[in-house]
This record gives structure tokens, C-alpha cells and sequence, in this order.
């Protein structure tokens, strides 16, 4: 065998090892937590990940974007039909911080307001005026009809 074969040799098996090793890093080789390369190779994911993750990562053998991220809120939704909202007030109530939606339909024209955080949306019959906010702010907020003055909820944000 030549010089040059031997050379190919070695550098053929170092990369195989190179390739063993990034294999054993990405699939948790040696790891307790079985669940996490279960639930990996049982829903088919697959990693181009070739460094092992940061000690103490929450998920130490996925990538970034597989980490459980905050549901998104779901938006409390109000009818208002003859200028008076579909079972009356409502009472809702978050916590500081929280992303708010609510969203509004009216039978009608007008114009609703929040008041603490100052934010009015025209209501035009038939579409949905969409209140987006960061509850920001701890206290009781009314949000009303503008014209008649009409409460539609009443908004606690608590600490």
C-alpha cells in the first residue's frame, strides 16, 4: 500500500469518527433523558445541529425553534346588537404583562374606547374592531360604546 492510500486511509476513518461522535452529541448519547430522543425519532425529526447544545438548555437534543413557545391568546370575543352587548358586561380580567385581544362586533356604527389605555376603534356593522394591548398597566378599565355610553366589559389587571 502506497503512501498516499494510507493517507486516504486515515483521513476516511477520521472522518467516519468525526461523523460517530456528532451523531452520538445530536441523539443524547449517554443521556438519561430518554423521552426527548423518543419523541424525537417517533415524530420523524430530523437535526442538522452538528455542536452539542449549551449546558443546561431546555431542550438539550432539539434545535431552537422546537422549544415550547407561549400559546398565543385566545380573543375574548363581544356582540354588541341594538347598541347593548350579548349577555350583558363582561368581566375579564388579566394578569400585567399579558398580551390582550378582544375583539367587538356591532350591529351597528359607532365607536368603542378603552379607557385607562386610550384606545378607540371604529365600529363599523357587521366587522370585528380588534383591541390589541399589553396589560401594562394593574387597575379596572371600562371599555364602552362611545354614543350611548354602554359598558361592554369591565377589565381587571392584576398584579
Amino acid at each position: 500500500m502506497s503512501r498516499n492510500q494510507r493517507f486516504a486511509l486515515l483521513g476516511v476513518a477520521a472522518a467516519i469518527a468525526v461523523i460517530a461522535v456528532v451523531i452520538a452529541l445530536v441523539s443524547g448519547g449517554g443521556d438519561d433523558n430518554k423521552s426527548d430522543t423518543t419523541a424525537a425519532s417517533t415524530t420523524g425529526a430530523t437535526t442538522s445541529e452538528t455542536t452539542p447544545p449549551a449546558p443546561g438548555s431546555a431542550n438539550p437534543t432539539g434545535p431552537p425553534q422546537q422549544q415550547d413557545q407561549p400559546a398565543a391568546p385566545e380573543a375574548k370575543s363581544i356582540v354588541v346588537e341594538g347598541g347593548k352587548p350579548e349577555g350583558g358586561a363582561q368581566k375579564l380580567k388579566f394578569k400585567k404583562g399579558d398580551n390582550v385581544e378582544i375583539d367587538v362586533v356591532s350591529d351597528e356604527a359607532d365607536e368603542a374606547h378603552l379607557h385607562g389605555y386610550d384606545i378607540e376603534k371604529e365600529l363599523k356593522p357587521g366587522e370585528t374592531a380588534k383591541f390589541r394591548f399589553t396589560a401594562d398597566m394593574e387597575g379596572v378599565f371600562e371599555l364602552e360604546l362611545h354614543e350611548s355610553e354602554t359598558q361592554l366589559a369591565k377589565i381587571t389587571v392584576e398584579p
